[in-house]
């Protein structure tokens, strides 16, 4: 009777897992967008400009602060009772909170408890994400062929990044309205649009079924009772490597997307308008691109690729804020698409192959879940940390760059101690793979 069940192809697994992924991550890239240009004034609107940005962004802290504990929620769902059904759950999650920013008074209307409730949702919001990544990554690179895990894992990232540009191009627009009008309901449309997009995004998953490979494994009764366990047990020098490799590009990525579209506009007189354009455009750059480095890794492995891809994003960084420092409208747009379009591409389009090779499959989606989710954590201080140095010293940008660019550092560190496992680990799977149907 199994066998009567059609396995999709590859590709069409892989479309459907990313435009679900593309999805959620829009809901919680708008947030990011929100917490730079609005929050600070509606929800904390009694401390001075500077602070209420620093609390505004502490705010989308913690999102990444509770994402290591949805890795294990919803990684432990994963791998015990399938990728498909954590999926559904993290969706619908983020789906419910979008709605509830989305339809939350201000500070003006209950006080204190505006940015009480916003920090409950956006908590929740991170539980769901931290279990998305991880579960659509596996569910991905497990439907692909040994020698197509780079090309198809790819299609996961390159759809959160245009989750990324759709939610930015909304902001852009509603954010030519005038002032009032965007703060007093602007704001709110991206949101009230995201919890309609979370429901076509729970209709395209049902067209994805679970790898066979794993759904073997679970009805064996060979997947452990505590997945996470084993992995700390077994698996905790890959998931060190994991969490380096991952810090560096995650608080790069939302130090450009994030803080810089605060930074530039108070600091630099750059139109909110424009920051936003400049970030849409570097990062459709990095969405379309990524598919062809995931590609390249098949062919020419990932680990090369991988150091310079983040030795790439390290330098790079030192160029975008001095870009930056001109106010010039081209010259920041050619910082960022040096940072993400071309050293961000690299590594997110070999990453989630690579992630995904370092675990076996029984323990697979808590493994690579907990690695990106812990280095989520450090990556979600990132904004909070810049607008700390700013505070302080308002030009102080260098700081700022040191720090992203010593992670990314270490992070091209980490590849290397992760290569001969990996390697190990690809053959291993690939024996015990090749006789089964594709």
């Amino acid at each position: 009777m199994g066998e009567r069940v059609k396995q999709p192809g590859p590709l069409r697994v892989a479309l459907s897992a990313s435009i679900g992924n593309l999805l959620e991550w829009y809901d919680f890239f708008i947030y990011g967008t929100a917490a730079a240009l609005v929050f600070n004034k509606l929800f904390f609107s009694g401390l001075s400009p500077a602070v209420g940005t620093v609390a505004a962004f502490a705010t989308l802290a913690v999102g990444y602060v509770i994402r290591p504990l949805g890795a294990i929620i919803f990684g432990h769902i994963g791998d015990r009772y399938g990728r498909k059904k954590a999926l559904y759950l993290t969706l619908g999650l983020m789906g419910l909170t979008t709605f509830g920013i989305g339809v939350l008074p201000t500070n003006a209307a209950i006080g204190e408890s505006a940015a009480v409730g916003l920090v409950l949702c956006r908590a929740v919001q991170g539980l769901a994400l931290g279990g998305e990544m991880g579960n659509a990554q596996t569910l991905t690179v497990e439907h692909a062929p040994a020698n197509r895990r780079g090309f198809y894992g790819s299609f996961l990232h390159a759809g959160s990044f245009f989750g990324l540009v759709i939610g930015t191009t909304i902001f852009a627009i509603l954010s030519l309205l005038p002032e009032e009008q965007f703060l007093s309901w602007g704001w709110r449309l991206p949101f009230l649009i995201g919890v309609l997009i979370a429901v076509v995004g729970l209709v395209l998953r049902r067209a994805v079924t679970e790898p066979e490979a794993h759904e073997r494994l679970r009805q064996a009764g060979l997947v452990p009772k505590l997945p996470v366990v084993k992995v700390i047990r077994y698996h905790y020098k890959e998931v060190i490597v994991a969490t380096v490799l991952s810090a560096g590009p995650n608080t790069i990525f939302y130090m450009v997307s994030v803080f810089a579209l605060s930074y530039g506009t108070t600091e630099y007189h750059v139109s909110r308008t424009m920051m936003l354009t400049l970030v849409t455009i570097s990062v459709a750059l990095l969405a379309a691109t990524i598919p062809c480095w995931g590609a390249l890794s098949d062919r020419f492995g990932r680990s090369g690729l991988l150091i310079a891809g983040m030795l790439g994003m390290s330098a790079f960084i030192f160029a975008f804020f001095g870009l930056l420092s001109t106010g010039n409208s081209w010259l920041i747009l050619l910082g960022a698409i040096l940072v993400l379009g071309l050293g961000g591409a690299v590594v997110n389009g070999i990453a989630p192959a690579f992630y995904c090779e370092l675990f076996p499959s029984d323990v697979r989606s808590s493994a690579v879940s907990l690695g990106q989710q812990l280095a989520g954590a450090i990556g979600g201080f990132a904004p909070l940390v810049a607008s700390a140095i700013v505070t302080r010293d308002p030009t102080g940008w260098g700081w700022i760059a040191g720090y992203c660019a010593l992670l990314g550092v270490l992070g091209a560190i980490a590849v290397t101690f992760g290569r001969n496992h990996w390697d190990d680990v690809v053959i291993q799977e690939s024996m015990s793979t090749e006789q089964e149907p594709v």
